[in-house]
């Protein structure tokens, strides 16, 4: 009964060690991610502002507004997730 509960501690003081680890690069995807919000929302803004003359074009600034946003969120998680990624398979 004392190996396994040994054992089992030293799995967790490991997956313990290995998240502190990941920390620092957890935080940098996290601030590059909120940047792609960010800019995707000044995106979204701008389209929006720049359809806003134009009467038939309100709609498609308001669809092409969250396109954009979308796109550039999506490549921002992209971007996060590259950085957090490889921390991962070389923890393994």
């Amino acid at each position: 009964m004392e190996l396994e509960v040994s054992t089992a501690w030293t799995k967790i003081q490991g997956m313990i060690n290995g998240a502190i680890s990941l920390l620092p690069n957890l935080v940098l995807a996290l601030i590059v991610f909120a940047i792609f919000w960010f800019i995707a929302r000044g995106i979204k803004s701008l389209v929006k502002r720049l359809t806003r003359r134009h009467r038939q074009a309100r709609n498609l600034g308001l669809v092409l507004g969250r396109l954009s946003q979308g796109i550039v969120i999506l490549i921002g998680l992209f971007i996060a997730l590259s950085i957090v990624i490889p921390c991962l398979r070389q923890e393994t």
